[in-house]
């Protein structure tokens, strides 16, 4: 995993390196979807993989996202940065993971996924009468004895499913889903 992350990291950075040097030259908006189509789109690659990694490692690529946000804003290195993550409604890494993976989980729910994905998750359904028996794709967690098992697509996936409200869980489609999520992350972390 350190070898993909670690060539993530130098490959953004090769790409906001060469923007840095013709901002000057584009407008906003073409700044900004030239780097989410290069820069960002790297750090979503293979992001569900990430989600289980120690926080020193992705803050490497928390510092990318930082840097690709300076030069869309052409802020200076000193001012602070979540305002301007807030204005260009971009979630931070962390969260940026967590959406790749609960969309993975909802495909999965809704048999849009590999068939191996859906094989992890188990839907949670109570042996006798409970008030939780009314939480519809409530998913039964795993329990882990190790460290590492905790950070497996089940276990951390599972968990971050449960903590999401119902009303996101029950969403029509994929991108009622989506952007009900992204709304509920980006008020979770802004607000």
């Amino acid at each position: 995993m350190r070898t993909v992350h670690d060539s993530e990291y130098k490959n953004c950075s090769y790409h906001l390196r060469n923007f840095g040097k013709v901002r000057g030259f584009l407008s906003d908006d073409p700044c900004k979807t030239a780097i989410q189509c290069l820069v960002m789109s790297r750090m979503d690659y293979c992001s569900t993989l990430m989600a289980g990694i120690p926080q020193n490692q992705r803050r490497r690529l928390q510092l990318i996202q930082y840097k690709a946000a300076r030069i869309v804003s052409q802020t200076a290195k000193t001012e602070h940065i979540t305002p301007i993550l807030a204005d260009l409604h971009w979630l931070p890494c962390q969260q940026r993971t967590n959406f790749h993976l609960l969309t993975l989980i909802y495909k999965c729910l809704h048999h849009s996924a590999p068939s191996y994905l859906e094989d992890l998750l188990s839907i949670y359904t109570p042996t006798r009468a409970l008030r939780s028996a009314d939480a519809k794709f409530a998913l039964q967690q795993p329990v882990s004895r190790k460290k590492v098992g905790e950070n497996s697509f089940s276990c951390i996936g599972q968990r971050l499913w449960n903590d999401i409200p119902m009303y996101i869980r029950d969403a029509q489609s994929i991108n009622v889903f989506r952007k009900s999520l992204k709304t509920y992350l980006f008020c979770k972390y802004y607000h």
